[in-house]
């Protein structure tokens, strides 16, 4: 985990990627702070907790529709429904209050300028006033986006049984080799 001073309003950031197969030139935390700033009504203003992470959220959701994961929004709607009843003003923050529109604007903005990053963001947040990103490279030829991020995710927040369940129904495999998966991709992720 590579930690590194940016600027008063951004103490760290954070970044774990697994085994990805090529070096990429942009940390997804430096990324992802960008394109959050860019919804911003006064992106040199320090923001609420609740508009960074709303805004943070915006930015992940756009990254992953980028790369495969669809239908992110909808999924979520309910997680930055929940931050904004805890602070309704956090909208006089951001220059806009169409949800989509901002999305749509942060996919544009991904296009444009990392039309070839093909990561797929596992978990993303502000722990502690830091911007923390976990990544997993972009999918093989052939693998399902949606299925191999949907298993490590499970296996990321701690869910085997499900993700054991999750192999055996969707791959056939036996309950030993699956139990052996999950095992490898908490060894993966740092979550043995």
């Amino acid at each position: 985990m590579e930690a590194e001073d940016l600027n008063a309003k951004h103490h760290f950031q954070f970044e774990k990627g697994f085994a990805s197969p090529m070096p990429h030139p942009h940390k997804l935390s430096e990324i992802m702070k960008d394109m959050s700033e860019l919804l911003f009504r006064d992106p040199n203003k320090i923001p609420s907790s609740e508009a960074a992470h709303v805004t943070l959220f915006f930015a992940n959701v756009a990254w992953n529709e980028c790369v495969g994961l669809d239908h992110a929004r909808e999924g979520y709607r309910s997680a930055w429904e929940t931050i904004e009843a805890d602070n309704p003003a956090l909208w006089n923050e951001l220059k806009s209050n169409d949800v989509d529109g901002m999305i749509d604007e942060l996919i544009e903005y991904k296009k444009a300028h990392y039309p070839d990053d093909r990561r797929r963001i596992l978990t993303c947040g502000i722990p502690d006033g830091s911007i923390r990103v976990e990544w997993l490279p972009a999918a093989a030829p052939g693998v399902d986006v949606k299925w191999e991020t949907q298993l490590y995710g499970l296996v990321r927040m701690g869910q085997r049984e499900t993700a054991i369940r999750f192999l055996r129904e969707t791959r056939g495999m036996s309950r030993k080799e699956a139990a052996k998966r999950v095992a490898e991709i908490a060894g993966e992720l740092g979550v043995a």
